[in-house]
């Protein structure tokens, strides 16, 4: 039985339909996972279900008493409470039982006191209490009486994930749950979701915790939904052979519609029957043979700039906050096509490291080397920044007018 449905769901913005006509349903205990290239609009159904965005169609249903958390991709918090005043500001029972509790105890002794007391024996609110601290230490977030304000980007999406996960509730939606999470985050994580009972309904680019945890996909593409049962890596397989028969009924209806239209060209009247048949046919044939997969992905040739041998050169590079050291004597040769990842627990300093190479940071000694031919691009944990009201254009002719593309061809921030 079906704790979540949801029927014939549409959505659109402007003239860019993201997707039309999205049917299914989810019994408990599944765990399932969207999936599809950027932009197809994962985490727009997800906000639609959860009940953030209105859908232009279609229905969501949930059944009676079930209780749903949402996660959304980006986390913004204002609030200055404190990590754990803000774990409890949600309305469960036992959230509710604590906030009366210690507003009692603030208040000394009396008949307000023994009634939330017991309220929080009834309730076995201190155990919720607990698992609070707990989920906050397991997501790394162990000064508890830091401003929730004050916290980084990264910091605040693992107190929300914290948040959504402290009550338990029937069916999960998340949306990018891993980012800003460590190895050993993401393993505690797969623990919290791997609960029989649990629905989840999940967007995340991380393919192995996707294998992990999941055991369906649900593939939006071209503003249509197809399911898949089983891993990523077999919905991968299954994908592949079914595009390669696409490709190959595509061909052939091209191959065929060439036929066709030469005849079309030898007969321009139709007087028969047969031939108004074969007229309408083609027309029909036309139409099939027309509809492409849709991939929205751009080829750039670029001029691009001869790298010599070496790249970055870092001696003896040193950084220290106080008594913590983070990077210590270290020196490397980066090489031309060097593939490197930084590895290590959060707040071990990876993107400290990172501004030292790239010069947005400076360090307390050493040095950074650039290659004379090197231009450095640096994206950092916060992603660009940039003003809401402003038009995609508008930004996009900030960085560039024009881009040199190679044999003397260009673009234009217009194309």
């Amino acid at each position: 039985m079906n704790v979540l449905s949801v029927d014939r769901l549409a959505k659109a913005f402007g003239p860019r339909t993201l997707f039309e006509d999205v049917s299914f349903g989810a019994a408990a205990g599944q765990k399932i996972a969207i999936v599809g290239r950027n932009g197809s609009g994962k985490s727009t159904l997800l906000k639609c279900i959860a009940g953030v965005e209105q859908p232009d169609a279609g229905t969501i249903t949930f059944n009676r008493g079930i209780r749903v958390g949402y996660l959304d991709q980006d986390v913004a918090m204002t609030s200055d409470r404190t990590l754990v005043d803000e774990m409890l500001d949600q309305d469960d029972d036992r959230s509710v039982a604590i906030r009366a509790y210690e507003h009692a105890l603030a208040g000394g002794t009396g008949p307000a006191l023994e009634k939330a007391l017991a309220r929080m024996e009834e309730l076995k609110a201190w155990d919720h209490e607990a698992r609070i601290k707990g989920l906050l230490s397991q997501f790394g977030l162990t000064d508890l009486e830091v401003p929730v304000n004050r916290l980084s980007g990264g910091q605040q999406k693992r107190l929300a994930l914290a948040k959504v996960l402290l009550d338990r509730p029937d069916v999960l939606i998340l949306d990018e749950p891993t980012n800003h999470l460590d190895v050993a985050m993401i393993e505690q994580l797969e623990g919290e979701l791997a609960v029989p009972g649990l629905t989840l309904l999940l967007v995340t680019h991380d393919r192995y915790f996707l294998d992990n945890v999941c055991d369906e996909l649900i593939e939006i593409e071209r503003g249509g939904a197809q399911r898949f049962r089983g891993s990523y890596s077999y919905y991968v397989e299954k994908k592949a052979l079914a595009d390669a028969v696409a490709e190959a009924t595509q061909q052939r209806l091209q191959g065929l519609m060439r036929r066709e239209l030469a005849w079309m060209r030898r007969m321009p009247r139709a007087r028969g029957t047969k031939s108004r048949s074969r007229v309408a046919a083609f027309h029909d044939l036309e139409e099939a043979a027309g509809k492409r997969a849709q991939k929205d992905e751009l080829s750039l040739s670029v001029n691009v700039t001869r790298l010599g041998g070496k790249v970055i050169e870092v001696r003896n590079l040193h950084k220290a906050f106080g008594d913590r050291v983070i990077v210590d004597r270290f020196s490397y040769s980066f090489k031309r096509g060097d593939r490197i990842g930084l590895v290590g627990p959060n707040g071990v300093g990876k993107s400290t490291f990172i501004e030292l190479i790239t010069g947005a940071m400076p360090p307390d000694k050493g040095k950074v080397t650039i290659g004379d031919t090197v231009v450095l691009g640096h994206y950092d944990q916060q992603g660009a920044q940039w003003p809401e009201e402003k038009r995609v254009i508008e930004v996009v002719r900030e960085i560039a007018e024009v881009i040199p593309l190679n044999k003397g061809r260009e673009l234009t921030a217009a194309q």
